[in-house]
């Protein structure tokens, strides 16, 4: 019996073997059979592979990139986002800061950030006509730039006035400063309220530039070649005066104006009590309680051919046409402030040759107080105005009107413009 059940169970093992066996083989062709299909999706996937890659370098690149607005560039092409031609190559110039090498960009800052450009000190740079905004360390007592350009910024013009998105530097490469009187300095200075200005100083005891002590400062200022004033026939000149609390006014004292003439020598000739055909200036001039007035120098009326020029003696509150020095105009229109700045600005429009239709206006704080109009300020084309006669002294030429103590003012905000040219 056990004979035969190891004989039942090597058959059953026979059949096992033998039953397994060709289900193996079945099973390893199987296998064999299907080895070739990786290689057929091998063979399709290389095409697909070779559609990505380039545009994981091209278009999506620079698309992602967001330094100096590269971005916004791409979006004002003209073809789609991502097209190759598109693309800005190389991108360095879109990163450069530099505005002037950048005329085409479209970048909004750019407009912003050229505007400081004039503030440069070259003599030759084109000043850009100022526009309001929030004072800066100070501004005019009015707080607009309209006090210092009452009649628009004109043709062209200049200011030094911090109130400006663009103005020049308060300096002597500014105002190119011309007959110079190098015993006075003219320091430029944090005012008392700490705005940055030009400081006169006046000893004790100090009238006119002829007298010792001298006080005060004098020089000639044509102001940035590319605003001539020889150029106009209208122009406008305004500054920003500060007269210290407590600040001795004595019997008066001399304050810039406009000159002209018929040349740049001729043109220095009218003042301290030098009068001539062939030059003018209206300068202004402080007095007593700080009572404020035009101080003008014009052809003389007591020749026929000036006659005209008398009206200015008769201008309300006071006027007093001095036979010998400047003429007196306005007195008290306006008074001048102590511990506190004063705006100042004067228009001067030439004459036609051969007529009597010259005209002087005076603004302080933006308000219009003299208005003068059928003057003649010259008799020749050649007349024409020269710059800014840049003096302030204490004076009169007698000793009482010498500065009862060393005391000093403050200048600042300087403006011109061109209203009209010749």
């Amino acid at each position: 019996m056990y004979a035969s059940k190891s004989i039942l169970v090597f058959l059953a093992f026979l059949v096992v073997f033998v039953t397994a066996h060709p289900i193996q083989h079945v099973h390893h062709k199987r296998i064999a059979a299907a080895r070739p299909a990786p290689r057929r999706r091998a063979a399709c996937r290389a095409p697909t592979s070779s559609t990505v890659a380039p545009a994981a370098g091209s278009a999506p690149t620079p698309v992602v990139i967001s330094d100096g607005g590269l971005n916004s560039n791409i979006k004002n092409s003209t073809g789609p986002a991502g097209d190759d031609n598109n693309v800005p190559a190389p991108p360095a110039p879109v990163e450069e800061k530099d505005d002037d090498k950048e005329p085409t960009s479209t970048k909004p800052p750019s407009s912003s950030t050229a505007k400081p450009k004039p503030t440069s000190t070259k003599e030759d740079d084109e000043p850009t006509a100022p526009t309001t905004k929030p004072p800066q360390g100070g501004g005019s007592s009015n707080g607009k730039l309209s006090a210092l350009f009452p009649a628009s910024t004109g043709l062209k013009s200049w200011t030094t006035s911090p109130l400006s998105d663009s103005p020049l530097p308060l300096s002597d490469g500014t105002l190119r400063p011309t007959r110079l009187l190098s015993a006075l300095s003219h320091d430029f200075v944090s005012a008392p309220d700490g705005k940055k200005a030009m400081k006169a100083h006046y000893p004790k005891g100090s009238y006119t530039f002829t007298h010792q002590p001298q006080g005060g400062l004098s020089f000639y200022a044509p102001g940035p070649s590319s605003v001539d004033l020889s150029q106009a026939k209208e122009a406008t000149f305004g500054y920003s005066v500060y007269f210290p609390a407590g600040f001795g006014f004595q019997k008066g004292g001399k304050l810039p104006g406009i000159y002209g003439g018929n040349s740049d020598s001729e043109a220095v000739g009218c003042s301290g009590g030098r009068r001539s055909t062939a030059c003018f200036s209206a300068r202004l001039m402080w007095r007593a309680a700080g009572k404020g007035e035009f101080y003008t120098y014009l052809p003389p009326y007591t020749d026929s051919r000036f006659a005209a020029n008398k009206k200015q003696c008769n201008v309300a509150p006071e006027s007093d046409c001095n036979p010998t020095y400047g003429a007196s105009i306005g007195r008290g229109a306006f008074t001048f402030a102590t511990g506190a700045w004063t705006t100042v600005s004067e228009r001067v429009k030439l004459n036609d040759v051969g007529k009597a239709n010259g005209e002087l206006q005076l603004f302080v704080n933006g308000k219009s107080v003299i208005n003068l109009n059928g003057l003649i300020l010259r008799d020749s084309a050649a007349g024409k105005m020269r710059g800014i006669q840049m003096q302030t002294f204490f004076g009169g030429s007698s000793p009482d009107f010498a500065s009862p103590k060393s005391q000093d003012v403050f200048f600042s905000d300087f403006s011109v413009a061109i209203l009209e040219n010749l």
